[in-house]
């Protein structure tokens, strides 16, 4: 029986694990990519694994990243991390073989960030952790009214009218910061909560337009403020770890 533990590795600290991988007795490696089925990763799997809860958990957690999928295999206790950027490439190495996401977190990619809560935005275009161009503000969007009645519907109608007015500011604004570097960007990485991006998105075409380089998760933020924008930053480079034990 099988038993797994999740956690979270910032970029330094990954790249700290990745220096321990070799004395770890890693018995195979296996990148996966992004969009790649369920049954083509137990295909993969079954080159150097017997089937079973193993294989089985493996494949599970390896099938549900947005990102594509690491593998480090050892006998007792095994390793899959989703890494923060889409892995370019996949495939079996017999052995601990840490480079291809190595050079993934060493990189410094252009990444372009776009937080969103009702109310409140910030926009900024980073190559590594320095802010090439970055703007942050504020637009009124009034909170839910949860009584029924005629007000309620005016109220409502006046709320969508506000949210539509504050998403063409966003897409304003963003246009603004990201525009000049649409062609060097590696990655278009987004913030806040899903309900609220996918409104914006459906209204705005700026944001269509990037999607070719939207990474597809979400960074987890309460505010979003220029201050923010280490912290966004940091979250946008995790790697999720689940440890699966025999």
């Amino acid at each position: 029986m099988t038993s797994t533990n999740r956690f979270n590795l910032t970029r330094s600290r990954a790249l700290r694990w990745l220096d321990d991988l070799p004395g770890r007795e890693v018995a195979f490696t296996l990148y996966i990519e992004p969009g790649t089925g369920r049954v083509e990763i137990e295909k993969l799997l079954a080159q150097a694994l017997d089937r079973g809860e193993t294989l089985d958990a493996l494949a599970e957690k390896a099938v549900a990243s947005p990102t594509g999928a690491a593998i480090f295999y050892q006998m007792s206790k095994s390793f899959v991390i989703w890494p923060p950027f889409p892995l370019a490439g996949g495939g079996l190495h017999r052995c601990c073989e840490p480079a291809p996401f190595r050079s993934m977190l060493e990189k410094d990619w252009q990444m372009g960030l776009v937080l969103v809560r009702l109310g409140r935005y910030s926009v900024g275009v980073f190559q590594g952790e320095k802010l090439l161009a970055g703007k942050a503000g504020t637009g009124l969007v009034h909170a839910r009214h949860h009584k029924g009645g005629s007000s309620a519907n005016r109220f409502a109608r006046h709320r969508e009218k506000q949210m539509e007015y504050f998403f063409t500011r966003v897409e304003g604004h963003a246009r603004e910061i990201l525009a000049p570097y649409v062609r060097s960007i590696d990655y278009i990485m987004y913030g806040g909560t899903r309900d609220t991006l996918l409104r914006m998105w459906k209204q705005c075409a700026f944001f269509e337009s990037l999607r070719p380089k939207t990474v597809d998760r979400l960074i987890a933020l309460r505010e979003p403020r220029r201050s923010t924008f280490d912290d966004a930053l940091e979250e946008a480079y995790m790697s999720t770890v689940y440890e699966v034990t025999v």
